[in-house]
């Protein structure tokens, strides 16, 4: 009974709007943060698939969906079950003892009394079968809505899965950032200071104002400031990704203790492969199917209450007065089948099967708006992905003409031709530019990392 799921087709663009013109390569079936080429992320990932509580959250909610799906399809099987009872009961015969004595085996009392009652014991011991005929495919519909709404679940686990690892990325290339900037601050705070000192000595001779003086000084405390803020920053980070990596914000991570440069991660190059592909990678739409698929399946199960619901019924039991009794002479059979058939209930029938329709409808509709936001976002990240490269190829470019500026004007310092005020003023402009670098060399990063979870690349 009801319709057959037909998969639906996703309305997507048969190219990449956003995409470059620059050939990528092909979808790999490689771990999906192994385009950076960083062995450090590669450790983090590693450690979490056992340490990370949310991993292990998903593979158990699985295993919960997985025993639903065996606890449906055992409804269409037959059930056999024991039972055995022990009654002990006295029946009174106050008013009836004339009719009941002899049947009761009674003694006759006195002229005018009734017998008090009598008592006695039943014990009993049967099975009883049962077995409802799927005539209209209900049960069948049971099951496959089941088994749809099991691999809802499991696309829900694996939506988990890939955004827990696209964040243990994330924050690994924030804490990259952090500690380059940290190391940065620590240049800039030690020219500042040289600066303040040689200012300092400048003020004691009478050739530097107390404001200039003041001025210089407040940068020094600026920059002890900012590295102080930038401490801060890395510690939080450095627990954020213990929680993600291990459950414990106090947990060693003896890869992040080693050097690290964010420059030295690899820009990836991330292969992008037809829209089309979206529908079967990305586990938010995959869920969205099955759970259409489950609606659908539904719609029979509402159908097949409109007709009769066949029951065969098997029951045999041995009951006795005594337990010496019990044997194949004290048996009771019976056999035979039970029909159900729905004569009026108020429309209830009916009602449940315009929600269930209704709800078919509402999940084809939610799968079309995953798609759009999917289409949307990944547009969008492809966009960006443009914006970044070509703002770090310029700014890399103004980078290499202020460090052959530095390399210059230490020339000249060393022919005395310019004082070491002036060289160390220069050094820190030059920490601006490695600063603007290392902002959109981690947003680009991090923009490639949420780019891949868009697309749904492989995960495990």
């Amino acid at each position: 009974m009801g319709p057959d799921f037909v998969r639906p087709k996703p309305i997507l663009p048969d190219h990449w709007q956003n995409a470059d013109t620059v050939a990528r390569s092909q979808p790999s079936s490689a771990l999906w943060w192994g385009i950076f080429n960083d062995p450090v992320l590669n450790s983090l990932m590693r450690r979490a698939e056992t340490g990370n509580l949310d991993m292990v959250l998903a593979r158990e909610r699985i295993r919960a969906a997985r025993i639903q799906r065996r606890a449906a399809s055992a409804e269409s099987l037959p059930s056999l079950n024991g039972q055995a009872a022990y009654t002990h009961e006295r029946l009174a015969t106050a008013g009836v003892g004339q009719v009941l004595q002899p049947l009761l085996g009674l003694s006759p009392g006195m002229q005018g009394q009734e017998p008090e009652g009598v008592s006695y014991t039943n014990y009993s011991i049967g099975a009883v079968a049962s077995w409802e005929l799927d005539l209209w495919g209900r049960q069948r519909r049971l099951q496959e809505a089941a088994k749809a709404e099991f691999s809802a679940v499991q696309a829900d686990m694996d939506a988990m899965h890939l955004s827990t690892q696209a964040e243990i990325a994330r924050t690994y290339f924030q804490w990259l950032w952090v500690s380059d900037r940290l190391n940065q601050a620590e240049k800039k705070l030690e020219r500042a200071e040289n600066i303040l000192r040689i200012d300092q000595a400048v003020h004691a001779h009478g050739l530097l104002a107390s404001v200039d003086l003041g001025s210089q000084q407040a940068l020094s405390h600026e920059a002890q400031g900012e590295k102080e803020e930038l401490a801060l920053k890395q510690a939080s980070l450095h627990r954020a990704l213990a929680v993600l990596t291990t459950g414990r914000p106090d947990a060693e991570i003896p890869e992040l203790a080693k050097p690290a440069n964010l420059l030295d991660v690899k820009i990836p190059k991330i292969a992008l492969g037809i829209p089309s592909d979206i529908a079967r990678n990305r586990p938010d739409i995959r869920a969205a199917e099955a759970r259409l698929h489950a609606a659908t399946a539904t719609i029979g199960m509402a159908q097949a209450d409109f007709y009769p619901q066949i029951t065969l019924t098997g029951q045999i039991s041995l009951d006795a007065l005594t337990v010496a009794e019990l044997g194949w002479n004290a048996r009771n059979t019976s056999f035979g089948p039970t029909l159900s058939l729905p004569i009026f209930n108020g429309g209830r029938l009916s009602r449940q099967l315009e929600l269930r329709r209704s709800e078919q409808r509402s999940a084809g509709l939610f799968y079309q708006n995953v798609v759009l936001n999917a289409w949307i976002e990944i547009e969008n990240l492809l966009s960006y992905e443009k914006f970044f490269l070509s703002r770090y190829q310029s700014q890399l470019s103004l980078l290499k003409t202020g460090q052959a500026r530095i390399d210059a004007l230490g020339k000249q310092y060393q022919r005395g031709d310019i004082s070491q005020r002036e060289l160390l003023q220069a050094s820190l402009l030059e920490n601006a530019g490695e600063a603007n670098l290392a902002d959109t060399y981690v947003a680009f990063l991090i923009n490639a990392v949420n780019l891949n979870t868009a697309l749904g690349k492989n995960y495990l």
